[in-house]
């Protein structure tokens, strides 16, 4: 089992609509939800199933991860991860080597600079690319309306509403599998304004 006490708790929540921040939280939540069961009350084999589904699937986003960091933020929570997996699995572990990457490589985008950016006095409106992430890891509602570009309220009033992409809640927190939010933009796609003739 991995160890919950080498992995850090609530990966940067700071900026969520950073995929990389995504995927790190959703690997990190997945091994404490596995970390919390107890071992003993499962056979074998429904203890491997519980490991693949709880994250596995965020483990393989962060294994293959091959694009910088977007975010000082960002690059401060893969190498942070990077440390505590290398500490936990004896310095072998293809997530380490590919937050590494992601980290030194965005540090290498700034241009050499060992400086941490300035703001800028413009804010753009945060974009997510869920091209990255598997289809069964799961958003949060401020990742998922940064993603569709609607407000929280919005995506609140289509809950009540049953409206919007398809969603589930985990110990009272609203989630949205990517495959259901790619699905939802996919099925609302329009060629143009006016019914064909």
């Amino acid at each position: 089992m991995v160890n919950s006490n080498t992995i850090m708790s609530g990966a940067s929540k700071a900026n969520p609509a950073d995929p990389l921040i995504i995927a790190i939280n959703a690997y990190i939540d997945g091994v404490a939800a596995f970390n919390a069961v107890d071992e003993e009350d499962l056979p074998d084999e429904t203890f491997d199933d519980l490991a693949a589904a709880m994250f596995h699937g965020p483990e393989a986003v962060l294994r293959h991860w091959q694009t910088p960091a977007r975010s000082h933020e960002a690059a401060l929570a893969a190498i942070s991860l990077a440390e505590r997996e290398k500490a936990a699995f004896e310095g072998e572990s293809p997530v380490a080597d590919a937050m590494e990457a992601a980290a030194i490589g965005y540090w290498k985008n700034l241009g050499g600079s060992s400086a941490e950016p300035h703001a800028s006095t413009e804010v753009p409106a945060p974009i997510v690319v869920l091209k990255d992430l598997s289809p069964d890891t799961c958003l949060t509602a401020p990742e998922a309306a940064a993603y569709l570009r609607v407000a929280e309220v919005t995506l609140a009033r289509w809950r009540s509403t049953k409206r919007g992409p398809e969603y589930t809640k985990s110990g009272g927190r609203v989630l949205y599998r990517v495959s259901a939010l790619l699905n939802y933009v996919k099925k609302n796609e329009r060629q143009g304004t006016r019914p064909d003739k």
